[in-house]
């Protein structure tokens, strides 16, 4: 198998997490052949996006279609929730960190110069995050979350291969837009950014994530 990605994407970040808490040593880790959109690459995955695997011949994109993928092949250690109602909470939190945290954050990340910036829309994405950190605090409490190191149950899970990536872009983002603590209007999940910062392979993806990150910054 190989996963097309990079380092520094939110969505390749959240399949290596998995791919890491597995133990999976069969995915080939490679860059998107001429880069991201290209039409090299969209001979490969015609959406032309990251991450997408290849298998067997056959391509599956979009992440959560490959986390489902590799939970479903390799099922032990399970990324799953027990019970229904918890693995129907750790998809909500998926979907939060996709739609609610990303989809802003994908919308600001054009304007980071403020020479060229478009201000009403940073402002009106700013407002419509703050929003959603609340929305995500509410859905951590209802999911049961007390304040340890997992999003859902007392171990790492699907919905924490999403937040963490997710999270990471914005705490680092966030402040170039005038939010210097993302996070601090929303307690929980300010605790839960710091405590899952402690699971082996979230931390070590967010090293990965860091690193690409200070290498596309000019800092590296």
């Amino acid at each position: 198998m190989k996963l097309y990605q990079s380092d520094l994407s939110p969505y390749a970040s959240r399949c290596r997490i998995q791919i890491y808490a597995k133990g999976i040593d069969d995915i080939e880790m490679c860059d998107p052949p001429g880069g991201i959109s290209t039409d090299e690459f969209k001979e490969i995955n015609p959406s032309g996006k990251i991450p997408a695997l290849e298998v067997d011949g056959l391509v599956l994109g979009e992440a959560q279609i490959i986390c489902e993928y590799l939970e479903d092949k390799y099922p032990s250690p399970s990324l799953r929730p027990n019970g229904d109602l918890e693995k129907a909470c750790a998809r909500l939190l998926c979907q939060v960190a996709d739609l609610y945290i990303l989809g802003p954050l994908f919308v600001l990340l054009p304007h980071m110069n403020p020479a060229d910036r478009n201000q009403a829309i940073v402002d009106e994405q700013s407002a419509l995050l703050t929003t959603n950190f609340a929305m995500l605090e509410r859905y951590l409490t209802s999911a049961g979350y007390d304040g340890g190191g997992y999003a859902v149950g007392e171990q790492l899970s699907l919905a924490d291969c999403a937040l963490v990536p997710a999270l990471f872009v914005a705490v680092s983002v966030l402040p170039a837009f005038g939010m210097a603590e993302p996070l601090a209007a929303t307690p929980t999940v300010a605790r839960y950014w710091q405590a899952i910062q402690k699971d082996e392979h979230c931390g070590r993806v967010l090293v990965e994530m860091t690193t690409a990150l200070k290498a596309r910054m000019g800092g590296a």
